[in-house]
């Protein structure tokens, strides 16, 4: 590529293209960190810890949720049911939740895409897109069946750990996490695999994204058209039954697996078969900005 200009101002190549300044200042394998000097990932507060991975700040932590920014106040989920009525799945909230990346806590689970979602924007953040949960994820392990989740990714273990409990659990850039312990709902949004109130929880593979169709009350009974619907997944918590009801929404991505997902979880993993109204105990999120 034609250098434009080779002048040196402090420590800027005026009219170099970033990758021929980095190359030119002899930065070799710390390129990705120093190329952004001066440029520091901060959360919102000192226990709120995020890491740069290129032009991005993202959550070194899966999110946790609390009731103030940065980590402080209370946590959720909390007992039964596990957000306030303030904080409601389709995330139209009249009182906020905060997302935070805290270490050594409960990822917070139970949480729709639309929540997660509203929590980041309330926190200064947002979901990363697909493409920026993977370059994110790069190079973290991927152990299988040997993912204990004390020295190594959570992928075969009874349920989630505390945030960054794996030792070595940690992508080329120092995201922790990114494969198994929970689920992380990403971004986007995509065409679902079809589904029906008759079927239970499972994936019909019926595709008719050319129907008109509606929206549950929840979501204002809107006009869905264009996509293929998801399964709707609210997985039961102590006190309200599992409800599967078709939505009319589309697929939501997540990805990285989970704690019991073994040799499937990895930095490859994706799963975008339920709705981003479906909310379990296996899916979280992180943030970026």
């Amino acid at each position: 590529m034609k250098v434009i200009e080779r002048s040196f101002v402090g420590r800027r190549w005026v009219g170099y293209p970033l990758a021929a300044a980095v190359a030119a200042l002899g930065l070799g394998a710390n390129a990705h960190a120093a190329a952004f000097e001066g440029f520091p990932c901060r959360g919102n507060s000192s226990k709120d810890a995020m890491v740069r991975v290129g032009p991005l700040c993202v959550d070194k932590y899966e999110a946790s949720v609390w009731t103030e920014p940065g980590g402080n106040g209370a946590q959720y989920p909390q007992g039964d049911p596990h957000y306030p009525a303030t904080f409601p799945n389709n995330g139209n909230w009249t009182q906020p939740l905060f997302a935070a990346s805290i270490k050594g806590v409960s990822p917070s689970v139970f949480i729709t895409w639309f929540q997660a979602q509203q929590a980041c924007a309330l926190s200064g953040k947002r979901l990363l897109t697909n493409a920026e949960w993977q370059m994110a994820a790069a190079g973290t392990p991927d152990p299988g069946l040997n993912g204990d989740g004390a020295t190594t990714c959570n992928t075969n273990t009874p349920g989630p750990l505390p945030t960054g409990a794996g030792a070595s659990c940690v992508s080329k850039w120092g995201a922790r996490d990114m494969v198994g312990n929970v689920n992380e709902w990403v971004a986007d949004w995509v065409h679902g695999p079809g589904t029906a109130a008759s079927n239970g929880y499972y994936v019909t593979n019926d595709w008719s994204p050319a129907a008109n169709a509606q929206s549950t009350g929840e979501y204002g009974n809107d006009f869905i058209g264009g996509t293929n619907d998801a399964v709707h997944l609210a997985a039961p918590q102590n006190s309200t039954p599992a409800d599967n009801t078709p939505d009319a929404l589309p697929g939501a991505i997540v990805r990285g697996g989970y704690w019991l997902g073994g040799v499937g979880d990895g930095v490859f993993f994706y799963d975008s078969e339920h709705t981003p109204s479906s909310l379990d105990n296996a899916t979280g999120f992180r943030c970026a900005r």
